[in-house]
């Protein structure tokens, strides 16, 4: 249950999602990573646990809308931004944890 004492959820949710506005992003501007959409499983985060958006498919509206696929959302305290948060034993261990999520295996 989230009573919005803190912040922290709202803050996850928007560090985690921002993430993966981050990815669509370099994907539509050319992909310079070469990126592959089918292997992206960075899933966009709510609090609040929505049947209707567990699985999607989203960018409907056109070249500018971005690429058509399917996805979905999970709840925040799924994210693993939520879980790097609170694993993390201080501000350097946070940076590598988040540098270390995102890999690339170009095989």
């Amino acid at each position: 249950m989230n009573l919005h004492f803190t912040g922290d959820f709202h803050a996850i949710t928007s560090a985690h999602n921002l993430l993966a506005a981050m990815i669509d992003n370099h994907i539509h501007w050319g992909n310079e990573e070469q990126i592959d959409l089918r292997r992206v499983v960075w899933r966009r985060v709510i609090d609040m646990n929505d049947r209707a958006l567990r699985d999607i498919v989203c960018s409907l509206g056109g070249v500018s809308n971005g690429f058509p696929r399917e996805t979905g959302f999970d709840i925040t305290v799924a994210s693993e931004v939520m879980a790097i948060v609170y694993l993390a034993t201080d501000l350097d261990d946070l940076q590598r944890r988040l540098g270390d999520m995102i890999g690339k295996d170009p095989a």
